[in-house]
């Protein structure tokens, strides 16, 4: 396994202990787990020192599409890629950046809900 695959994984883990901790949500990998984050992620604004701060969304971005990413390479052939100098998941057909839309969501962009882009990303294979 790459050492990337490897950092992805510590990061997945963090990521259930973080959710854990602050938000009390309990992460099993499942698509239901995904809509459990997309249900909590405005709450980080009181959940954690700093709330949305610059830094705190760099961490969530990190460990939440790691973990993201972890839950769709269970789902089939995705694995994970850096391409341009950004953290990808690739398959065959697409390539995509969990931390990107944790990272657009956190920030409050239009259009970006986890659990649609989850189930999205899971019908590309």
């Amino acid at each position: 396994m790459s050492d990337l695959a490897e950092e992805m994984k510590a990061n997945a883990l963090e990521a259930q202990r973080f959710s854990r901790k602050h938000l009390v949500l309990e992460l099993d990998f499942s698509e239901a787990s995904i809509d459990l984050i997309e249900a909590n992620a405005d709450d980080v604004e009181y959940a954690i020192k700093g709330g949305r701060s610059d830094e705190n969304v760099a961490m969530l971005a990190r460990i939440w599409g790691a973990y993201i990413g972890e839950a769709l390479r269970r789902t089939g052939a995705w694995e994970w890629a850096e391409i341009d100098g950004q953290i990808c998941l690739r398959s065959e057909m697409a390539a995509t950046s969990p931390q990107d839309q944790v990272r657009k969501r956190i920030n409050r962009e239009n259009g970006h809900h986890l659990g649609d882009y989850f189930r999205r990303m899971t019908k590309e294979l």
